[in-house]
């Protein structure tokens, strides 16, 4: 029996099967009953009517019918979002078995072939802020623009998640957005449709976290420039935990109790107002250029100072110690390559005004205790002393963040070559870390000969840092190459880089200090970091 190939239009699947393998199958369908048939079958399985010529080919997962191919390579999996009769739909390259996002513009003949000639050309626009145009499909329904979709986290997922990002990574990606709307701008082209669903979070080429963009304003009536820069300002005030709708007034003072209960009053006025500008609707106030938003962004991030972070690079680092090595310890060998997904982690550790404003706002009863070793007012910029693990955690986790895993600070101390301390093999003085027999903790950042290969600041001494894993002396035998999240239990919490009052064996970047999560001392702080994952201990 010979029949010709059409596509089907069978019902699509969740949009989250577009993780899964996808096959294509051939069946045919019965134009009597309606029933799914296999293509070598001559009568319908279910009322005999015999079966035509039109073999129908679908894409399926786990072997439940899901979409019709376009072009025989692009699965459509499931509706992501819908604006204005445009579709942003889940689908798979089958050919080349990873996802992708495919944008659908409906309308009538003479409109699409104007939208498909705008795709093609778009398809020419280079940016690393601009997901890839793999195709170009018009069909029955409209014109089909196929999307790359790089390994990464949408946004909007990201957001239902973590309820909030942190300042200084939000910033960071709004930078990339921003010169993604600048390159399509400055092509003639508009977004119109921008939300949190058509942004990706991915690992770039050079190995770090960046935002990518999906999708572009195919056809007539483009909207202004000023709606695409208004949908990124609301954008930005999702990820920092406003959900809430209203004009810029009220985005604006709710950022202002939002992000200055996290980072301050004078960064959220500055915060506020800049979001506020982008979000007026009052042409005479509005801020539209993009030259001007960043280089508001960048004066912001300068002003940052402890809510800034490290961008660390995905890609393989070192962690152990040399088997030859006289200081190593045991429970540091072997010496193994293990691979890290990007992260960003904290350029100094948490400072007693950070962890004041946390308890503040979370009602967290501090002792009078803490407050002989901590002065939140009086000397808010050294490092909060004197806290458990847990505090450390919940602290992360109010922060929008986490404590990092052994492998995450280690990398984050050590680079990728193995050195001995973040500065290289040299052994430790005065002018790189704090350490010895010293009273108490001092301002990070005085020793910046003393930096980590990402610009860290005192991984070596200053304090004692929590991090996430549970101690267990012989883990690195057993611990997986990727992204190691430590052992799921344990009685006691790893302390990394020594501090004031350790000697110089400590500040070691392979050294493994262990208490167990309830204990407070003098000398006992912790950094965070962020992730579009969180590694799972196992």
């Amino acid at each position: 029996m010979s029949r010709s190939i059409i596509k089907s239009r069978w019902p699509v699947s969740d949009a989250g099967a577009l993780r899964e393998r996808v096959e294509m199958t051939t069946s045919v369908i019965c134009t009597q009953c309606g029933a799914r048939n296999l293509a070598t079958q001559a009568e319908c399985r279910r009322c005999k009517a015999p079966l035509g010529e039109e073999v129908v080919v679908t894409a399926t997962v786990r072997g439940t019918p899901t979409s019709t191919l376009l072009q025989e390579r692009w699965a459509v999996l499931g509706l992501v979002s819908q604006a204005e009769g445009v579709r942003w739909q889940a689908g798979h390259d089958v050919e080349r078995g990873r996802p992708v996002m495919i944008q659908l513009h409906p309308g009538d003949p003479g409109a699409l072939r104007e939208v498909e000639a705008q795709a093609r050309s778009f398809a020419e626009l280079s940016h690393s802020g601009l997901l890839e145009v793999l195709g170009v499909v018009p069909g029955e329904e409209g014109v089909s623009v196929v999307l790359d979709w790089p390994p990464g986290g949408r946004l909007d997922e990201l957001l239902a998640a973590r309820e909030r990002v942190p300042l200084w990574v939000a910033l960071a990606l709004m930078q990339d957005l921003l010169e993604a709307l600048r390159a399509m701008h400055g092509a003639g082209y508009r977004h119109g449709r921008l939300d949190a669903s058509r942004v990706l979070v991915r690992e770039r080429i050079d190995g770090r976290l960046g935002a990518a963009l999906s999708g572009v304003w195919l056809g007539p009536n483009a909207p202004e420039l000023a709606e695409d820069y208004r949908a990124l300002a609301r954008i930005v005030v999702q990820m920092l935990g406003v959900t809430e709708q209203g004009t810029e007034a009220d985005l604006a003072g709710l950022l202002l109790r939002d992000v200055g209960g996290r980072a301050g009053e004078e960064v959220s006025v500055e915060v506020a107002g800049l979001l506020a500008r982008m979000l007026a609707q009052d042409a005479a106030h509005r801020l539209i250029n993009p030259r001007e938003i960043l280089a508001q962004i960048d004066a912001l991030c300068g002003s940052l100072h402890d809510e800034t972070m490290c961008a660390v690079e995905a890609g393989p680092f070192l962690r152990g110690s040399r088997d030859d090595d006289p200081a190593a310890r045991r429970e540091e060998l072997p010496m193994s390559s293990v691979e890290l997904s990007a992260f960003y982690i904290d350029r100094d550790p948490v400072s007693a005004a950070q962890f004041h404003r946390f308890a503040t706002e979370t009602g967290l009863t501090l002792d009078e205790e803490w407050y002989q070793f901590n002065a939140p007012r009086g000397a808010g910029e050294l490092p909060v002393v004197h806290v458990t693990w847990r505090e450390a955690y919940e602290y992360a986790h109010w922060a929008g963040k986490r404590l990092p895993t052994e492998a995450e600070w280690e990398k984050a101390a050590r680079g990728t070559d193995g050195r001995t301390y973040p500065w290289g093999d040299a052994p430790p003085n005065a002018g790189l870390a704090l350490y010895g027999e010293n009273p108490a903790p001092g301002v990070p950042g005085e020793r910046s000969a003393g930096r980590s290969p990402y610009g860290v600041e005192d991984m070596a001494g200053n304090v004692f840092e929590w991090v996430a894993d549970w101690y267990d002396g012989t883990y690195y035998n057993e611990a997986p190459p990727r992204d190691p999240g430590g052992p799921r239990r344990g009685t006691r919490k790893v302390l990394r880089g020594g501090s004031f009052a350790h000697p110089e064996f400590a500040l070691r970047c392979a050294t493994r200090g262990r208490y167990e999560p309830g204990e407070r001392r003098a000398n006992h702080s912790f950094r965070c970091v962020w992730s579009l994952r969180d590694p799972q201990p196992r």
